[in-house]
């Protein structure tokens, strides 16, 4: 079972990523098979654990229950914190490869608490330990790593931010299937949006629909577009009771639609014509209704990329911020942080936002924070403040201030 671990990653490579981690943590770290067999191992074991593997549990015991915490991290995707027989902590991080566990990597033991009597007492109670057992292991106590329950979560997630690189054809998948559930929500709340407030439910209300579509692609913010692509698909599921076909032929206009608003946006006639045919080849074979949602989410990303490239010029720094602050636009976003990020000073980086893209930083970043509200507006679940709040704008007044200015109304009449 080794060689299937390493013919994914190599040997060389898992060495050097664990070492590295156990020297930064301080705690043992092994890496096991996916029938619980130790292949590497790093950092010594605590003498308390040491003792316990001797005198009180069979190493059988251990690899098993290492081999179980593994398989349940798999189900998670994700580490996996977990306490073994003597109530020591561990962490499980799951290898997978299309869906197969190859092994896990185990970290620990720790405590989350500073240890007391407790911990052997109740040990020795279950176990039925020796008084001298007892007190062998009370005097072991102090070789207990003690990480409380925040550092354990931060730990928790640098070994998912380490180790998930070390197969990263599993991660794609990962995120692929994070993506669509995060895509079917929105649809279904978008949905349910409909049901309660019964709009019209006319061809001409989903052509208005589509047209809002169109022209938020113009603007080329990613986020943005998708967001109103999947109320658009709600609405399409809502007024045709869920039919795939009806989904399919709104698809296939959409794209046609699509592409030629990128060729107007700028973009190059013949790429379009090539992603054109090869969306709507994969439009008439998609059978799921998920994936079909998800790759009419790749046809949008892939004209907007597009036609920003040719918006910004071919610039690498304006592409790289532009798509940097559609992710991040929530946040606290200064111009100096994404200057930063794209590796120019801010004074240089500034002029040339504005000369490329032709509005302020600024204006750029309260237009994407204004678009992006709309959808909490209208679910009807938020306050003003708070809306304004997590769209990064300092205080319920500002926000509405920029939202009339931008769109034309205050938020209040927007939401209706």
């Amino acid at each position: 079972m080794a060689s299937s671990i390493f013919s994914f990653v190599s040997e060389a490579r898992v060495a050097d990523v664990l070492g590295n981690l156990q020297a930064f943590t301080g705690l043992a770290i092994q890496l096991i098979d996916s029938s619980g067999t130790m292949l590497m191992s790093f950092g010594q074991s605590t003498a308390y654990c040491t003792i316990l593997k001797k005198k009180v549990f069979q190493k059988s015991e251990c690899f098993l229950l290492h081999m179980k915490a593994g398989q349940r991290a798999q189900v998670l995707g994700e580490a996996y914190i977990f306490s073994c027989h003597a109530n020591l902590n561990h962490i499980a991080f799951p290898l997978i490869n299309r869906e197969e566990l190859l092994g896990s990597v185990i970290i620990g033991p720790f405590l989350m608490d500073a240890p007391d009597s407790t911990l052997v007492s109740d040990l020795a109670e279950r176990q039925q330990l020796s008084p001298t057992l007892s007190l062998e292991l009370y005097d072991e106590l102090g070789s207990l790593a003690v990480l409380p329950p925040a550092k354990v979560n931060q730990l928790k997630k640098l070994v998912d931010h380490l180790l998930t690189p070390l197969l990263p054809g599993e991660r794609a998948l990962l995120l692929e299937t994070q993506q669509k559930m995060s895509q079917q929500a929105r649809i279904n709340e978008t949905i349910q949006l409909y049901k309660e407030k019964k709009p019209d439910q006319s061809v001409s209300f989903f052509y208005q629909k589509e047209k809002q579509l169109l022209e938020k692609l113009r603007t080329g913010t990613v986020q943005e577009v998708k967001g109103l692509l999947n109320d658009l698909i709600g609405y399409v599921l809502f007024s045709e009771g869920g039919s795939m076909d009806a989904i399919r032929i709104r698809s296939i206009e959409l794209t046609t639609l699509l592409s030629r608003v990128a060729i107007d946006g700028g973009a190059k006639t013949d790429s379009i014509f090539r992603l054109n045919t090869a969306f709507l080849s994969r439009l008439y074979q998609e059978q799921e209704l998920e994936d079909l949602c998800m790759l009419m989410q790749e046809v949008l990303e892939s004209f907007v990329n597009a036609m920003f490239y040719e918006k910004d010029k071919g610039n690498p720094y304006i592409r790289k911020a532009l798509r940097f602050m559609a992710d991040n636009y929530n946040e606290h976003l200064e111009l100096t942080r994404v200057a930063e990020y794209v590796g120019l000073s801010p004074s240089y980086f500034s002029s040339m936002f504005r000369e490329v893209v032709g509005v302020t930083f600024r204006e750029h970043l309260c237009r994407l924070r204004v678009e992006g509200s709309k959808h909490l507006l209208l679910s009807g679940k938020y306050s003003l403040a708070d809306i304004a709040v997590s769209m990064g704008f300092p205080d319920q007044s500002y926000y509405c201030k920029v939202f009339k200015r931008i769109v034309g109304v205050t938020p209040g009449r927007y939401r209706g």
